[in-house]
């Protein structure tokens, strides 16, 4: 009888484990359609069990400007209809409501009156990108003239992408490392998008070449 309640204490603390550990899966095929001029249709794909959403919109959304952090809309139905657009460039947030503690990465599209360097810049993240809150990846100094440094306390980094502002890539690193040094001396002056993949996920981190 003992070992029958160790054995269900044992279920109850692993599965309170893993649900602390659950994944959310991020929506995909985020699509917009302009209902009128300040109203958007949204629709995605829901590749989980969620029936709730967040909605975000970021009016003026620049490359490497933050993800949202506050500011979105609770969602009960796909399509979702989002009224009191703003004019000029938009970008649609969407992230799945798996639980009270469990949400999914944002997914991200850009409106039509957005320029071509924002859906390039869009294009280089990934859903994980969107997901992380508490990086392990150190990439310094920043700005830097010469050399970058990327140090990754968790996974070694299996690929590394350089983009412009225009998200144009300009240079590819693929060896698996955790720490990596850099020389960056040929890069015109300016500010650069870095893109670092993992085994399971991706950052983009902004640096500036002076």
């Amino acid at each position: 009888m003992k070992k029958q309640h160790k054995l269900l204490l044992l279920f109850i603390i692993l599965t309170s484990f893993f649900k602390g550990y659950a994944q959310c899966p991020a929506p995909s095929n985020l699509i917009y359609s302009t209902v009128n001029t300040s109203d958007a249709l949204l629709s995605w794909t829901e590749n989980g069990t969620a029936t709730t959403w967040d909605i975000a919109v970021v009016p003026d959304f620049y490359v490497g400007a933050p993800l949202p952090s506050n500011g979105w809309v609770s969602a009960s139905t796909n399509p979702f209809t989002y009224v009191g657009l703003p004019p000029g460039c938009n970008v649609f947030f969407v992230r799945s409501v798996c639980s009270t503690t469990d949400v999914s990465p944002w997914t991200a599209v850009a409106s039509s009156g957005c320029p071509v360097n924002i859906t390039n810049y869009l294009a280089t993240l990934s859903n994980n990108n969107y997901s992380i809150n508490d990086s392990k990846i150190k990439v310094y100094p920043n700005p830097t003239s010469d050399f970058l440094f990327i140090d990754n306390f968790e996974k070694q980094i299996q690929k590394i992408e350089f983009f412009d502002l225009q998200g144009r890539l300009i240079k590819t690193i693929n060896e698996n490392k955790d720490k990596y040094q850099i020389d960056i001396f040929n890069l015109q002056s300016a500010t650069y998008l870095v893109k670092l993949s993992t085994e399971t996920n991706s950052e983009t981190i902004r640096f500036v070449k002076k």
